[in-house]
């Protein structure tokens, strides 16, 4: 073969095979770019979603603390008067009081709240059969005083991708409310379940509210219930669909509960009716 024309032939096939490579990074640089691009979109998104929750958080947040201060500054000239008068003003001092601990831990809520938006996840797989039953047993420490309660808890609960942390908290969350909203049950009844992503398109009754996209679980309990005209407003921040007086709290562990899922990607909903119970259905990543 003429060596002047071999040559050539092989610079050419070097030229082709850089020409291939060129091409590949190029397609490959432009699948990280429209990558980027979309994530910037979702991020974009995310904040706009943020900003949104922010603005209503804080006109939620100013409209709620105003209450109990509301309640001290009016209270105080009063106080001072009945001093002067030699009046006794321990009612006043008593209202003046729960006011302040109620302030002071409607602020541990937010410091909670604000804690909970910094939270990364150490996302790692969680054996749900083995949180759930250290959390069961934690609650009951705190809130059972010599109830009956009867616990259903299924035996197959699966393996799911979390952060074991935050889920130990959600589930605290929402065991210790199926427990204060039963508690003038004279047998406290709670049941947690679960439905595979194959037996949810079957369920009509109990949809998941996430789609068919994973497990679904559900805590649920034949307490208080609430008017299902409220549903939207469970998971809201200080929100109370009962009175004080009937059950303490600040109406933040189902907003906690709700983030928490969130933050997992999940979707969490109420059912529920006045004196009939509430479930509580949430869906999670599987492992």
């Amino acid at each position: 073969m003429n060596p002047m024309v071999q040559r050539p032939t092989q610079v050419a096939e070097e030229d082709e095979g850089e020409l291939a490579a060129l091409r590949l990074r190029l397609r490959e640089s432009e699948a990280e770019r429209q990558r980027l691009q979309a994530q910037l979109v979702d991020r974009n998104t995310e904040l706009k979603s943020l900003h949104h929750q922010l603005d209503h958080l804080m006109h939620k947040v100013s409209h709620d603390l105003r209450a109990p201060v509301r309640h001290i500054t009016s209270f105080t000239p009063l106080v001072r008067e009945m001093l002067a008068e030699g009046e006794d003003p321990s009612d006043c001092l008593d209202t003046m009081d729960k006011s302040a601990r109620h302030l002071s831990s409607m602020i541990d809520a937010l410091l909670a709240l604000a804690r909970l938006a910094r939270a990364e996840k150490n996302p790692s797989e969680v054996c749900l059969r083995s949180l759930v039953s250290e959390v069961q047993r934690d609650v009951l420490e705190q809130e059972q005083t010599g109830r009956q309660v009867e616990w259903r808890i299924a035996p197959d609960l699966p393996t799911v991708q979390g952060d074991v942390g935050l889920l130990r908290e959600m589930w605290g969350h929402l065991l210790s409310n199926a427990l204060k909203f039963s508690r003038k049950c004279a047998v406290t009844q709670i049941e947690i379940g679960w439905l595979p992503a194959s037996a949810q398109q079957n369920d009509t009754a109990h949809p998941n509210p996430a789609g068919p996209d994973g497990p679904t679980f559900y805590v649920q309990d034949n307490g208080a219930g609430f008017n299902p005209e409220f549903a939207d407003q469970l998971f809201g921040l200080f929100q109370r669909l009962h009175r004080a007086s009937e059950y303490e709290g600040t109406g933040l562990g189902l907003a906690l509960a709700r983030q928490i899922v969130i933050l997992h990607g999940g979707h969490i909903s109420a059912r529920g009716a006045l004196n009939q119970g509430c479930r509580i259905s949430f869906s999670l990543p599987a492992s």
